[in-house]
């Protein structure tokens, strides 16, 4: 960890060293067990804003209050301490980064903060996570270590974010040009603001939240965030190959979770209707309908050019196995044959070393006149010759045996020829004399 760069970020900006009076005073109350739903909403109600925006999103349908609520402390006692804490917490700091200026597209930025956060409460909420919305703050916060290294070094980061949209990998470049992050930057900016360090450490490790295993909660609440970042569709950078999902990864989430795939593919199929339902009761502008129609359009577009790529590979595959199938069936014809060869031929030998080892006796017997020895040398030759053509048919034999796939290495196939061609140059050898 680069401690000068944590140090410039905090001496350029000191408004980034803690939050603002009231919602550090929210982060204070929701921390103590002892606090009341009274107690936040006397803190809330300092903030006039902050308090009309919770009453009307308690009393939006997206809550489904049964009746309507009028007071703070009734909203915190009906949302819950957490989720209000969630809710002035998402609000404020979305209001907070909205002043900072950015080479970042904003719109894409919250889209994907806010489609993680979602994911996150909801895939919480399945695995029995107890505090859904915890969930919730450290996946829409996950990033928010982008928009500290672009605020405070912004020709820099401009320069890097070109080859971000480039393809390259932001983490990555990030270290190599500060030796740190954007997610060990917002971790520590969430230290900062004394958030609970449960999420500072989820946000911390949202990038390695894959190898993590553990059953408490810190370490289940960094695979949360992490499995939900895994599932997001829409991504920060307007670039076209971040579609793939690494399925093991995904599914190694889901086993330390204890979410069954079908589950899995429920939060999946609502997560972006939920998050377009849910950006506009928190008034965080994600885009307007025919930019995430335009958006959803081209992320269907690109899983369809995947499912086609993995289409025509099945295919090459196929036809791949039809032709080594044939060749296979190949082998097993040339086998048959080579076996055929071998019984007549060997038979065949076998006449003629027979004939010419009587002819030997007859010599050696007298019974066959052979003065100058010239028959003797043209049984030698014969025998040599018989003696070649079994060398050569049990080369054949051996070549037989052998997998299709040797055939595709040129060693098997010089060293039989270099066998015969020596069996040949024997059998002329031995046969020069009678010529």
């Amino acid at each position: 960890m680069n401690s000068d760069i944590y140090k410039k970020i905090l001496e350029d900006h000191q408004e980034l060293s803690s939050l603002p009076q009231t919602l550090a005073e929210v982060v204070r109350v929701t921390k103590d067990d002892r606090s009341s739903a009274h107690d936040l909403a006397e803190i809330i109600m300092h903030d006039p804003a902050l308090t009309a925006k919770v009453l009307r999103i308690v009393n939006s349908p997206f809550y489904g209050a049964r009746s309507e609520i009028t007071t703070l402390t009734q909203a915190v006692v009906t949302l819950g301490m957490r989720a209000v804490s969630a809710l002035a917490l998402s609000t404020s700091i979305y209001d907070i980064t909205g002043r900072w200026q950015s080479t970042v597209d904003r719109i894409r930025f919250w889209r994907h903060s806010l489609e993680v956060a979602i994911g996150a409460r909801l895939i919480a909420r399945e695995a029995g996570y107890p505090h859904p919305e915890e969930a919730f703050i450290a996946g829409l916060l996950h990033d928010i270590g982008i928009l500290v290294l672009e605020k405070s070094f912004p020709d820099k980061f401009e320069r890097l974010w070109k080859q971000v949209v480039s393809g390259e990998k932001l983490w990555e470049l990030e270290e190599q040009t500060w030796g740190t992050n954007h997610a060990k930057v917002g971790q520590f900016l969430l230290e900062q603001w004394h958030l609970p360090s449960i999420l500072s450490e989820a946000v911390g490790h949202h990038h390695t939240g894959f190898t993590a295993q553990s059953a408490d909660h810190e370490v289940r609440l960094i695979q949360i965030v992490a499995l939900s970042k895994t599932i997001s569709r829409f991504r920060i950078a307007d670039i076209a190959n971040h579609l793939a999902i690494d399925p093991e990864v995904k599914k190694s989430l889901c086993d330390s979770l204890g979410i069954g795939l079908p589950a899995m593919k429920k939060i999946e199929e609502s997560l972006l209707s939920m998050t377009v339902e849910e950006a506009r009761f928190l008034e965080i502008d994600i885009g307007s309908p025919s930019d995430i129609l335009i958006e959803a359009n081209r992320l269907i577009y690109g899983h369809y050019a995947a499912v086609e790529n993995l289409l025509l590979e099945k295919q090459e595959m196929q036809q791949e196995m039809t032709r080594t199938k044939l060749e296979k069936a190949a082998l097993e014809t040339v086998r048959t044959i080579s076996a055929t060869f071998n019984h007549y031929i060997n038979n065949a030998a076998a006449t003629i070393l027979g004939r010419a080892q009587l002819v030997e006796v007859g010599i050696k017997s007298g019974e066959i006149n052979d003065k100058n020895g010239s028959v003797a040398m043209a049984m030698d030759v014969i025998i040599s010759g018989v003696n070649t053509i079994g060398a050569v048919m049990e080369e054949l034999k051996n070549l037989s045996q052998y997998k299709t796939t040797v055939y595709h290495d040129d060693t098997y196939i010089i060293d039989i020829e270099n066998r015969i061609r020596r069996q040949l140059e024997s059998l002329r050898e031995k046969a020069s004399p009678v010529t």
